[in-house]
């Protein structure tokens, strides 16, 4: 235990332990300075001179001059020397570097000259002259070292700019206190012949005054600040935690008081005391405007920067990933995420329309104005749309003319609550803004609320361009659904025209065939029944969802009772019973029917278009054989699926291959060719069997 009655003993022992420790902290923590090796070694250097002190505290000051004691004031005040240069020589221009080398090598001579004379006291056996040696060599040589170290404090502060002084300042006032300390310590001992008793038990605690201003130095100072992070909101719930916590043990208090000096009252009044605050702490720590402020004041006291950027980047792009999928749900995100980073209190967002007007489109506890839209070349939108900065619209109002009331409305000055307008721009186009409500803090407008933002205005306006860009996919898609539709109905309504033109050619030689007018009905009565199918299909597409059992074998017979009038006619080979297959009967039948007229147009009256049905695993299956001039492989590789491609010229569309292969698809077969140019053409359409049930239900 520390002897209480040694004041000497208990500074110099406390002193130790603290510059210890500042060691420590800067051997682990401050490793990326320059400075890092030199507050080391100052910092050791004190500890130990301190723990000399401590030892020493009990004799006469008469008996400091002990070897020891010297040479660690000597290696304390070289420390400091070389971290005042170092420290010069960082921020210094060429000549206060060299004046600071050259302090820094007049502080070493100096401590030779003091180390060699009391060496030389020592060894020579001159004890009798030590107290002469000390008046006469050591009192002016640490005076000397003093007024040294005094110059390198003056040299880093003058060199410094103005704005780093704030960094350093409170360095260069604890080792001028301590320097000048000794300067006065030492001048009064060399002067009287000895130090003052006084002056020397008050020297430790002197010096420990400065272990709290070089922690100040090392957390102002970027390049000595420590790679050790506390997050704002434990700073947060620290805070909360202690205000709490000093409520509560004032409230016990009083409640004490209360119950000691309330006589009767006392204990009912404690109680009462106890649940009032209870309710108000409650309260106090529900309040939105009260954790608002409180964070605030937590940024602006123990952090360099007003916003913990990645807290406020998650918080943001949170918000808007989590939104829904329609755009209303995306707007309402946008606003909400740009009110909860600005902590602002509600807002208002206006996007850009068809016609190029700029409507309200979300609101969020802010009123609707009235009127909710912008014309295109309104003056504001012109000034936004020119600088993406945001509009103070409290210091617009409060400096307001007549061109300011042009370019801001003044409904919109005027509105309440209304604090920023925040321009939203994508390639030099103005996409939307916001107008955002007051904080529940102060409503300063710094460069740092600017700076965020205009980043988060750009990340906005890619989700809109993404949010337009897909409005414009799906009417592409739209218009390529209708296009595709029209080409497949233009493509059936050739099939038909041609029909009724053979029909009537043949009218004028064959009008009193009675067989000619049975097959005319029959052409015609087709012709109206693919017509009324076409016309379905334009008011009900047909769902791909919802098939029915279909004879396969009766399709392919159907179809080739449309094309058994041209030549050369089809033959069927049959080859399998029943195949029910799950498809839309008239679309298939309009597949076989194109294909098999595809084969007689490439094949000579003289040729063969062959028909096969048959079974093939889980599968039915047709084959459609002609001998006609067939396709090259580079042809059917490259261009036969693809739509209006032909080898018919001005004849053919190039839209039923294509078709065929949708139609074929969409049941889940395969269509597939074989083709030789000279030798014909095979198609073979693969189609899956229906399951045990369908075919039951048939």
């Amino acid at each position: 235990m520390l002897p209480l009655d040694n004041p000497p003993l208990i500074l110099a022992t406390g002193g130790a332990l603290a510059f210890s420790l500042v060691g420590l902290l800067v051997l682990a923590w401050y490793r990326s300075s320059p400075l890092w090796v030199a507050l080391v070694a100052a910092a050791t250097s004190n500890a130990g001179w301190l723990a000399l002190l401590a030892a020493q505290a009990q004799t006469t000051p008469a008996s400091w001059t002990a070897g020891g004691l010297i040479v660690a004031e000597l290696v304390r005040n070289s420390a400091w020397g070389w971290v005042l240069a170092v420290a010069i020589k960082l921020a210094a221009d060429a000549g206060y570097g060299a004046r600071a080398r050259a302090l820094q090598r007049a502080l070493g001579v100096s401590a030779c000259i003091i180390g060699g004379a009391m060496l030389a006291s020592t060894g020579a056996g001159l004890s009798q002259f030590q107290d002469r040696i000390s008046l006469f060599v050591i009192y002016p040589g640490l005076l000397v070292q003093s007024v040294l170290c005094l110059m390198l404090v003056e040299q880093l502060y003058r060199q410094a700019h103005p704005d780093a002084r704030w960094f350093i300042k409170h360095l260069c006032v604890g080792l001028g206190l301590v320097f000048l300390y000794d300067f006065y310590l030492y001048a009064d001992g060399a002067l009287f012949g000895q130090l003052r008793a006084d002056l020397w038990r008050a020297r430790a605690g002197v010096n420990s005054l400065l272990v709290p201003l070089m922690v100040i130095v090392a957390s102002r100072t970027r390049t000595l600040r420590p790679n050790l992070f506390v997050s704002r909101k434990v700073a947060f719930h620290a805070t909360v935690l202690s205000a709490a916590g000093g409520y509560l043990l004032l409230m016990a208090a009083a409640g004490y008081y209360m119950q000691t000096f309330g006589g009767s009252w006392g204990e009912v009044l404690r109680i009462l005391l106890a649940s009032v605050s209870v309710v108000f702490l409650t309260s106090v720590l529900a309040s939105a405007t009260l954790r608002s402020r409180l964070r605030n004041f937590v940024a602006e006291h123990f952090y360099p920067n007003q916003y913990d950027y990645q807290d406020a980047w998650w918080s943001f792009t949170g918000r808007l990933a989590h939104s829904g999928d329609s755009q209303a749900e995306m707007r309402d995100s946008i606003l909400r995420a740009f009110a909860e980073v600005m902590d602002a209190s509600g807002g208002l967002l206006w996007q850009k329309g068809a016609t190029g007007e700029l409507r309200a489109v979300a609101q969020w506890s802010l009123p609707l104005p009235n009127p909710p839209a912008f014309e295109e070349d309104h003056p504001l939108l012109r000034r936004l749309a020119a600088d993406d900065s945001a509009i103070d619209l409290k210091t617009t109002a409060a400096n307001a003319t007549i061109d300011a009331a042009v370019v801001v409305p003044g409904w919109l000055l005027h509105l309440p609550r209304a604090w920023l307008v925040v321009p939203i721009i994508h390639r030099g186009e103005l996409l939307a803004f916001l107008v955002l409500g007051e904080r529940r803090t102060a409503n300063t407008l710094t460069w740092e609320d600017r700076q965020l933002l205009r980043t988060m205005a750009r990340q906005v306006a890619g989700y809109l361009a993404l949010l337009r860009a897909g409005d414009a996919l799906a009417d592409a898609r739209q218009f390529d659904a209708f296009n595709r539709l029209s080409a497949f109905l233009v493509h059936d309504l050739k099939n038909i025209v041609a029909q009724l033109s053979l029909v009537v050619r043949n009218a004028e030689k064959h009008r009193g065939n009675p067989e000619f007018i049975d097959d005319a009905f029959t052409t015609i009565g087709d012709a109206v029944a693919k017509t009324n199918r076409m016309l379905a299909a334009l008011r009900q597409p047909p769902d791909e969802r919802h098939l029915q059992p279909c004879d396969f074998g009766a399709i392919v017979v159907a179809a080739l009772r449309l094309s058994a009038e041209r030549e050369p006619r089809p033959t069927l080979t049959p080859g399998a019973p029943r195949l029910t297959i799950l498809a839309h009967r008239e679309r298939l039948t309009a597949v076989v029917e194109h294909l098999v007229q595809n084969a007689q147009d490439a094949t000579a009256a003289t040729g063969t278009v062959a028909l096969t049905l048959l079974a093939s695993s889980d599968r039915a299956v047709l084959e459609i054989a002609d001998t006609g001039c067939g396709m090259t492989q580079d042809f059917v590789q490259n261009q036969l699926f693809r739509p209006f491609e032909t080898t018919k010229g001005r004849a053919g569309m190039g839209i039923g291959v294509y078709e065929s292969l949708q139609v074929v698809g969409a049941v889940g077969g395969r269509l597939s060719v074989t083709s030789e140019p000279g030798l014909g053409t095979t198609f073979r359409i693969s189609l899956p069997l229906a399951p045990p049930s369908a075919v039951a239900a048939a």
